[in-house]
């Protein structure tokens, strides 16, 4: 199995600094090479010029962004446009028969969401440009640019980055007692039995069911 974020081990000795590395050689060496400066030159770099190479990063991240869904859009339209279908995946099934199940669905999935972004993008600023996000859409991949189409899914992210402290564990604004079950509410309905207890389709049914609180609470209690 291959192990996550792999790059962040260094299993050799490195005599100088390498490029990205910070394994136990390379991060003393890298603290060593700051030591002729003055107090001021590392103030200046900490809270201003790093600052910045971190924006130009993010801003090159979202082009490259914006360049695979404006592919993914030409992708879908020159295909179907040649081949008088319809729907994509029909399309991509009978040109890629070696795409099966789950990776032609992950291929279709990708193209039609960069092909519903690029249709849609007027919506999804809309949506992210709300006064209540309080995060940076820079950091977007094309599929978080899709689940943006939903204000419910951009509010719901917004609540998850926010700062912990509005609700300690030890304070909730919730009775516990009847958090507790609502859990063993989902556990009895077994549906975690269903997707033979898969983290990631848990969490994307917890998701599902956050929107889903979210869109009831904005028409009970519209702000």
């Amino acid at each position: 199995m291959e192990i996550p974020n792999r790059f962040l081990i260094t299993l050799v000795r490195h005599e100088n600094i390498v490029e990205n590395c910070f394994c136990d050689d390379c991060r003393p060496r890298r603290l060593m090479a700051l030591r002729n400066f003055d107090q001021n030159r590392v103030y200046d770099h900490f809270t201003r010029y790093l600052p910045l190479l971190e924006n130009a990063k993010l801003d090159n991240y979202h082009s490259h962004v914006l360049r695979q869904i404006v592919f993914g859009e030409h992708f879908k339209r020159t295909s179907l446009e040649r081949s008088g279908l319809r729907y994509f995946r029909c399309w991509a099934k009978n040109e890629y028969p070696h795409l099966k199940g789950k990776e032609l669905k992950t291929f279709c999935d990708n193209v039609n969401e960069a092909s519903w972004v690029y249709n849609n993008w007027n919506k999804i600023v809309e949506n992210l440009t709300d006064r209540r996000m309080k995060f940076d859409a820079r950091r977007f991949s094309v599929h978080m640019f899709y689940e943006s189409k939903s204000l419910a899914w951009c509010l719901s992210y917004n609540e998850q980055l926010r700062k912990k402290g509005k609700m300690s564990k030890d304070q909730p604004f919730y009775p516990i007692d009847k958090f507790n079950n609502i859990f063993q509410n989902i556990l009895d309905s077994k549906i975690l039995d269903d997707v033979e207890f898969n983290p990631q389709v848990a969490a994307a049914i917890g998701g599902r069911l956050q929107s889903e609180l979210i869109s009831y609470c904005k028409v009970r209690h519209p702000r």
